[in-house]
C-alpha cells in the first residue's frame, strides 16, 4: 500500500523534520518537530523556579517502536494493565477482547500521537523517591503520592507554554472512576504525563486519515493485524487520538 509523504510521517514511518529534544544534562536522543522544542525549555525553566527538574523521558516514537510494544502485549510478553493498573492475570482468548485491553493505556502502531513529534512524556528525577524507578503511571500522581506536586504543577502550567494534556490529568478522578467500573469500553487512562504541544498536535489530527492507518495496519504482518478492524471504530480512534 502506497501512503503519501504526509501520511508516513503522521504514522511514524518517516523521521524526516524532526530534530532532538534539548533539554539539560541529558544523554538520550529523544526527537521533536522543532517548534517544540522552545516551548519546552520554557516549561523547564518554570518546572526549575517551582523547584522541579523536569526531563521528558519519550518523544517520538516510530511505527516500529509502537509495533514492538503492542506485540509484545498482545503475545503476553509485557504486562497488560488494567483500568486499576493492575496487570492482568490472564489475557483474553479473543484477539480483539485481547486488543481492546491493551488500547487502555498503549495506542497501536500508526495511531500513536508520539509519532508526530508533537507529545512528550515527562517526568521530575529530583521527585522519584531513592531507588524507586519511574512507572508513567496515574497512581504516581495520586494525592500524597511522589508526583502529585509535580501533576499539579504541569496542570497550572503547561497552557501558558502552548502544550495541553491530550488524555486528562486527574489522577485521583482517574481511579475514582476505575474503582466505580463506570469506565467506557474505548475511554483511554489518564496520563498526567502525557503533554502535547497544541499548535502542532491540532495541524496533525488535521491532516491525520483515519481510513488510511487503518488499511495499512489491517494489511500489515503484525501478529494482532486481523483483529484491528474490530477494534479501531471511530469512537475509538477519535479517544486514541484524542480528537475533539
Amino acid at each position: 500500500m502506497t501512503l503519501s509523504g504526509t501520511m508516513q510521517r503522521l504514522m511514524g514511518l518517516d523521521e524526516e523534520g524532526l530534530v532532538p529534544l534539548v533539554q539539560p544534562d541529558s544523554a538520550r536522543v529523544l526527537l521533536v518537530r522543532p517548534e517544540v522544542n522552545a516551548a519546552f525549555s520554557e516549561l523547564i525553566k518554570r518546572a526549575q523556579r517551582a523547584g522541579f527538574t523536569l526531563r521528558a523521558c519519550s518523544a517520538y516514537r516510530s511505527f516500529a517502536a509502537q509495533a514492538a510494544i503492542v506485540s509484545a502485549k498482545f503475545e503476553g510478553k509485557r504486562p497488560v494493565l488494567d483500568a486499576l493498573e493492575q496487570p492482568l492475570p490472564q489475557l483474553p482468548n479473543d484477539p480483539a477482547a485481547r486488543l481492546n485491553a491493551i488500547m487502555r493505556f498503549s495506542a497501536l502502531p500508526g495511531f500513536s500521537r508520539h509519532h508526530w513529534g508533537s507529545d512528550l512524556d515527562v517526568y521530575a528525577p529530583s521527585a522519584l523517591p531513592l531507588g524507586q524507578s519511574l512507572q508513567l503511571t496515574y497512581h504516581e500522581y495520586l494525592c500524597g503520592s511522589y508526583f502529585h506536586e509535580l501533576g499539579e504543577f504541569l496542570t497550572e502550567n503547561v497552557a501558558a507554554c502552548g502544550f495541553y494534556h491530550p488524555y486528562g490529568a486527574d489522577a485521583d478522578a482517574m481511579l475514582r472512576k476505575a474503582q466505580s467500573g463506570v469506565l467506557k469500553d474505548n475511554e483511554v487512562g489518564c496520563e498526567p504525563w502525557h503533554i502535547s504541544y497544541r499548535a502542532l498536535a491540532e495541524e496533525c489530527q488535521a491532516l491525520f486519515e483515519p481510513e488510511v492507518a487503518l488499511e495499512y495496519l489491517a494489511c500489515s504482518d503484525l501478529v494482532f493485524a486481523p483483529a484491528v478492524r474490530a477494534v479501531l471504530t471511530p469512537e475509538r480512534i477519535a479517544a486514541v487520538l484524542a480528537l475533539d
